[in-house]
């Protein structure tokens, strides 16, 4: 115990009075970042990991209800759902669209797949039909086959959009 009184007293004529109070500081700092900076940076990683699984799971859009998408189902419910989704995802970018065509495509007897085709025809702005288009592509079966976008003149803000996409799903035997 004299020995580490004697180095304790030697330390404070060697570093002075600033030299002890700066070596106070760093000691301060060293338990505040051991307390707070360290516990910050463990939670930070685990909520960034948390977020990062909570972003893969919404890549693709949830289904109408969860029943329909637990439950085996036809080709056509699966085409009603998609119909929901596609008007879901219109209505949540500001998109109305009045005029829509649906109709089931020819097929192959043998075939087990069923293509039904959508065909709209809306008006709408660049950017909230560019975030309809990315969110449509998340869906999955869908196939874009034609996209028409038109001005009347050089200085309207609205586009004319005609589209026309496929929705393939196979069919229940």
């Amino acid at each position: 115990m004299n020995r580490w009184l004697w180095e304790l007293r030697r330390l404070q004529w060697r570093l002075g009075t600033f030299g002890l109070v700066a070596l106070l500081l760093l000691g301060g700092a060293a338990m505040i970042a051991l307390a707070e900076i360290v516990p910050l940076r463990r939670d930070i990683a685990a909520r960034k990991a948390d977020l990062d699984a909570r972003a893969a799971k919404l890549t693709q859009p949830p289904p109408s209800s969860p029943d329909e998408a637990i439950a085996p189902v036809s080709a056509e419910q699966r085409y009603f759902v998609f119909l929901h989704s596609l008007h879901a995802i219109a209505a949540k970018n500001g998109l109305t669209i009045p005029q829509v065509t649906y109709q089931l495509a020819a097929q192959d007897k043998d075939s087990p797949l069923r293509r039904y085709i959508v065909e709209a025809t809306f008006t709408s702005r660049y950017l909230p039909l560019r975030s309809f288009v990315f969110e449509m592509r998340t869906l999955p079966g869908i196939r874009w086959e034609r996209v028409t976008i038109s001005r009347p003149n050089i200085g309207a803000t609205d586009l004319e959009v005609r589209l026309q996409c496929a929705f393939v799903v196979e069919a229940s035997k």
